[in-house]
């Protein structure tokens, strides 16, 4: 028997303890491998003079101006524990091989090698700036990215790497994290069960795959997956600890049992005692699961999973006091942790402490991923509360969220042959494939929401608009106009640019929830990219002091005043920003287009070099410089400028736009055309090719300009267009 209301095991999983370190591991020796590979004979110096003070080494030793020799200098420094020593002989070697991408791209391996992640990303944007379609730059620089938490960047850098070497599975494993990390799991499995055909002894893709699967609620297609991989590598703890959970949720609780005894042998941590203990737990054996429990916290007193379900335990024998204190200290250390969250309103509601019950439930709907139990319990409360607006509100939510299939394991389902056939598919084909098994699987259950939503975003993917608002017309009704889901389609009909729609349902979640900033942040959003900023602002000046902090809705605060004409304001925000942020581009990009719509044209030409100092290989930088440089009458320059900015930024549109209208302005028709079959040939969308195509047909020849300035009413001509194209793609 399972768990009453479809329990899940929660084994709050987290790569932190085997699987990042698994993969640390491995990308620390990729790393050193590369480093020997490059320097094999290079690699012997004499031993330092361990009398010497480093500024007297220093002192001594000849300049070294060889890159072999000085990339060794660097990581002996970096092997002796001078890690100011090694940075500052990278700064100094970087200055003096600033044009050699293969010595940016050796050095950024160094440095990340020894954890250097920032100046290692530098580094390698500099190789990349130099080298754009190299696969050997993208793929650690792209590493670096995820150390330094821009998972944006990460993704964009592995498609590129990805059309480089379509079948690299290290390649498709950390994009597949990446994506699950969104929770984009159809995505991710695709990759994963790529990179497991291409690599099946590979024990990380295993485990991920398996781990993605398990979301989905497919224990039973991840057992043969998991005992594969421990086969391979029998002392892996993460792949045990993922088995026993499939087990359990496959009904398997003593096989279950017996994984996690031996994942106790191997790895006697925090995390595999709570393992037990949960299994006890939700058997119902409360002793046995205390001593694990018990036994996890005398390992680490801080494990929240241990705290939360010896918290569990006391509060359902009675201990609600000692439940209140564990479930705090389990909330100090993880404070998004939903179940600790849910059980603590339990206990404010039990004591009829409604105003605490309320903060602490509206905290658990943001951050659960199942929040129908907590809109129920928060309309109650707010119902104690006599806040009967807010209690119709969060019921309608609730009603709505009942009305979805309860999750639950599926039994075996060929999972990983079905995905293998789906992703050999064109993205058209597997799209006209979801709309009809969700067309499927609405006739067999018409009344939950959830479908209707995955009916509506599989046409739009497809084009087909007025299917796709047939489809939200019907979750409308269904839905009754609860706010999450107004929210919820509105965001989904903003991503495909139908602002419109995407209005309508913002106006109409926030009328059903006034107080909510995000609803309030997306319909300003929404009217700023329709071109209503009056409107942008005033919804702008709604949010919350407290949600006037967040760096999003500075930066479209700050876009919104520079197209009201207020310079000054928009100037300020984005300065600041670049203060908070100084290596995000995009706001050296707004800053400089805000100068450029005041003709400050030195002005934006000295944020675009500041930014590009920093970000050396960014795209949107590059394409900024390109406007610049047109506009200070040197062609050849914004050529060169407007193509780096497509080579690397090859995903937007925008780079493309600019350059073809580029082209066409200076006579080089030939090049416009070879530009649209570049465009034609990427993932990238958003402009009408058939229409460029006629106009390039009917082109008249002339002669090439590239060579000279622009006259000075083109050059405005081409800074609107260009003003446009960022509105329009950015």
């Amino acid at each position: 028997m399972r768990p009453a209301n479809n329990e899940r095991l929660r084994f709050f999983f987290s790569l932190e303890p085997w699987g990042s370190g698994a993969a640390r591991c491995a990308w620390r020796i990729a790393l050193v491998t590369a480093i020997l590979a490059a320097f094999g004979s290079a690699l012997c110096a004499a031993p330092r003079q361990a009398t010497l003070s480093l500024a007297a080494q220093r002192a001594a030793t000849p300049a070294i101006t060889d890159p072999a020799r000085q990339i060794e200098a660097v990581r002996k420094a970096f092997d002796a524990g001078h890690n100011a020593e090694a940075l500052r002989l990278a700064n100094t070697f970087s200055a003096q091989q600033k044009n050699n991408a293969e010595f940016h791209t050796q050095l950024g391996v160094v440095l990340a090698t020894n954890k250097q992640y920032k100046t290692a990303q530098l580094e390698l944007e500099k190789a990349n700036a130099l080298k754009p379609d190299s696969f050997d730059i993208l793929f650690p620089l792209a590493q670096t990215y995820i150390h330094n938490g821009k998972d944006a960047d990460a993704e964009l850098t592995l498609n590129r790497a990805l059309k480089l070497q379509p079948d690299s599975p290290e390649t498709q494993y950390l994009l597949a994290q990446i994506y699950f990390r969104q929770g984009k799991s159809s995505d991710a499995l695709d990759l994963l069960v790529r990179a497991h055909k291409t690599s099946p002894e590979n024990t990380d893709v295993i485990f991920l795959l398996a781990r993605v699967s398990m979301t989905q609620n497919y224990f039973e297609d991840a057992i043969p997956l998991l005992e594969s991989g421990i086969r391979i590598a029998p002392k892996r703890a993460d792949l045990r600890a993922a088995l026993g959970e499939s087990y359990f949720m496959a009904g398997k609780d003593e096989k279950a049992i017996e994984v996690f005894k031996k994942l106790i042998e191997i790895d006697p941590s925090a995390a595999s005692y709570s393992f037990m203990g949960l299994s006890y737990r939700h058997l119902g054996r409360f002793d046995e699961a205390r001593k694990y429990f018990e036994a996890g916290l005398k390992k680490d007193p801080h494990n929240a999973s241990c705290l939360f379900n010896l918290g569990y335990v006391e509060a359902r024998q009675g201990n609600k006091a000692r439940a209140e204190e564990l479930f705090q200290q389990s909330l100090r250390y993880r404070p998004d942790m939903p179940e600790a969250l849910l059980e603590l309103a339990n206990l404010r509601i039990d004591a009829k402490k409604y105003d605490e019950a309320a903060v602490v439930l509206r905290k658990y709907v943001k951050v659960s991923r199942d929040p129908g139990a907590g809109y129920y319990k928060l309309a109650m409360v707010e119902r104690n509360l006599h806040q009967n607006e807010a209690a119709e509100r969060d019921l309608s939510v609730f009603q709505t969220l009942s009305k979805n299939a309860a999750p639950g394991p599926y039994p075996y389902q060929n999972l990983f042959d079905y995905v293998g056939t789906r992703s050999n598919l064109s993205e058209h084909d597997r799209a006209e494939m979801d709309v009809k098994q969700i067309t499927d699987e609405i006739a067999k259950h018409p009344d939950q929401p959830q479908n209707l939503y995955l009916l509506a975003e599989a046409n739009l993917k497809l084009g087909k608009t007025a299917d796709a608002r047939n489809a939200v017309a019907q979750l409308d009704q269904m839905s009754k106009g609860d706010y999450r889901t107004q929210a919820g389609v509105g965001v989904l009909y903003a991503r495909y640019r139908l602002y419109d729609d995407a209005i309508q349902h913002f106006q109409t979640a926030l009328s059903a929830n006034p107080d909510s900033d995000d609803v309030k942040f997306d319909l300003a959003d929404a009217y700023f990219r329709k071109g209503l900023y009056q409107q942008a602002l005033d919804a702008a000046n709604q949010v919350s002091e407290q949600g006037r902090q967040d760096d999003a809705y500075l930066a479209l605060l700050g876009d919104i005043y520079a197209h009201l004409g207020d310079t000054a304001r928009a100037t300020e925000i984005f300065r600041d920003a670049i203060r908070r942020n100084p290596d995000n581009d995009q706001y050296y990009l707004s800053l400089a287009l805000v100068q450029l719509r005041g003709r400050d044209v030195d002005g934006a030409a000295a944020t675009l070099r500041q930014g590009l100092a920093r970000i050396p290989s960014s795209g949107k930088i590059s394409w900024g410089l390109g406007v610049v440089s047109v506009l200070e009458g040197k062609t050849p320059q914004a050529a060169e400028r407007l193509e780096r900015a497509v080579n690397l930024l090859p995903e937007w549109p925008g780079s493309y736009s600019t350059l073809g209208i580029f082209y066409y302005q200076t006579g080089e028709i030939a090049k416009a055309r070879e530009l649209l079959a570049r465009f034609k040939g990427s993932n990238a969308g958003g402009l009408d090719v058939n229409r460029i195509e006629q106009a390039l047909a009917q082109a008249p020849e002339q002669p090439s300009t590239l060579n000279e300035p622009m006259p000075e009413n083109a050059r405005v001509q081409f800074l609107q267009m260009a003003l446009s194209v960022a509105d329009r793609t950015l």
